[in-house]
């Protein structure tokens, strides 16, 4: 698929990488490495800072990588037909919902805005904090169990969101049930929400939304049945490809009722790459690792790591690191926190002397000691965290793979 890419990748960077990712080719460099910047993160920040007169409607497709989708153009007429419109531009790291919808809605990067991933250690509570829901629960206990309590979205993220610094009237088409949660407390401030009924009810929902919000409106719609299909079926799959041409369809039908002069901005959060059994490291089978790890956070192709206290130290963390990069092999890339700090992957580069000054207290605590970013199509685990009979998810993804971290922008005007 033609199209330019948005921002260097960081190929370029002047600082060398660690020896992990460095050996680790099959690995884009950090987002943030030599002085580059994801693209994702400049796609909502003109519309709300220095908007334009008129309507725009943002339609962010979760879950659909660049790769991916140049690869099933046939099953996405819509999106063929606009491919020589289509970038490639870069998502943020960890390359997951929650990190990715936080920093298109701050504009900033995660070691800024504080959402590190798909789950966190909270230091406050010694629980996972669910970045979606907001939800806090035991780091031994399957998922899916009741929440113990829910974090606060104020103070969880402190960081300002766009549409604060901006008099746009800006509007969020979701299902009833995302009002209450964690990313729309948290990352929608500012933005009127506005309920969706049924899925086939969402080309109506945005025309109300525009309807709404007037002649210069702002309309965000997010659609999660791709990214659904890749995690329960992968995108190997009868059902991922239908949930794709389902999607396709429904931009198509966007583009044909949207007011004339209505611009459109399409948009990813992340890509997808497949696992399998065969390929997943159970770290339940590993005592010799959980014996020193509190909590496993994060997503299964970038599982943050936080360790027991006495195996807190640099030294001491150092040394786990080495002990889990030797039993992983070449299945993953083992970074310590000095590591992740100094190659952007959260943020630009920050040395260690520099960390107290540079990072908020409150982020600089969610911070992993170890971090996992698996290579090929390999993917970590805890079996002690699976809902029982929950099978594992197929897609998954978070980690620096092209696949994974490449995603498409569209924009044109209807």
């Amino acid at each position: 698929m033609p199209g330019p890419d948005a921002q260097r990748t960081g190929a370029q960077s002047e600082a060398p990488l660690p020896a992990p990712l460095a050996a680790a080719t099959d690995l884009l460099p950090p987002p943030y490495a030599g002085g580059a910047e994801p693209g994702l993160r400049g796609v909502l920040a003109p519309l709300l800072l220095t908007p334009r007169r008129g309507r725009d409607v943002v339609v962010l497709i979760d879950g659909l990588g660049f790769q991916q989708l140049s690869q099933h153009l046939a099953l996405t007429p819509t999106l063929r037909a606009l491919r020589d419109r289509t970038q490639k531009i870069r998502t943020v790291a960890p390359a997951t919902t929650a990190a990715a919808m936080a920093s298109l809605l701050t504009g900033l990067p995660p070691l800024r805005h504080g959402m590190l991933g798909y789950t966190v250690a909270d230091p406050g509570t010694g629980l996972l904090a669910n970045q979606l829901t907001g939800a806090l629960s035991d780091p031994l206990a399957p998922a899916g169990r009741a929440p113990q309590r829910t974090v606060d979205a104020r103070q969880w993220m402190r960081a300002a969101v766009l549409a604060e610094r901006s008099s746009r009237t800006a509007m969020q088409v979701a299902p009833a049930a995302h009002s209450t949660s964690l990313l729309t407390r948290a990352a929608y401030r500012g933005w009127t929400f506005f309920p969706q009924g049924k899925p086939h009810e969402r080309v109506d929902a945005v025309l109300a939304a525009l309807r709404a919000g007037g002649q210069d409106a702002l309309v965000h719609l997010h659609i999660d049945d791709v990214d659904h299909a890749g995690h329960k079926h992968g995108v190997d799959s009868e059902q991922w490809r239908e949930a794709l041409a389902e999607a396709d369809a429904l931009l198509g039908a966007l583009l044909r009722r949207l007011p004339k002069g209505t611009r459109v901005h399409v948009v990813a959060d992340h890509g997808m790459v497949d696992t399998s059994p065969q390929r997943t490291v159970d770290l339940a089978d590993h005592p010799e690792w959980t014996s020193k790890i509190a909590m496993a956070a994060g997503e299964p192709r970038a599982v943050a790591l936080r360790l027991h206290p006495e195996h807190r130290g640099a030294e001491e963390s150092a040394a786990f690191a080495a002990q889990l990069a030797d039993g992983l092999g070449e299945r993953a890339a083992v970074l310590t926190r000095a590591e992740v700090l100094a190659s952007g992957i959260y943020g630009p580069p920050v040395a260690p002397a520099d960390e107290v000054d540079a990072i908020d207290e409150a982020v600089r605590e969610r911070l992993p000691d170890v971090l996992v970013l698996a290579r090929g199509r390999f993917a970590l685990e805890d079996s002690r965290r699976r809902a029982p009979g929950r099978s594992p998810e197929v897609g998954v993804h978070g980690s620096l793979t092209s696949a994974e971290c490449m995603i498409p922008l569209v924009r044109i005007e209807v």
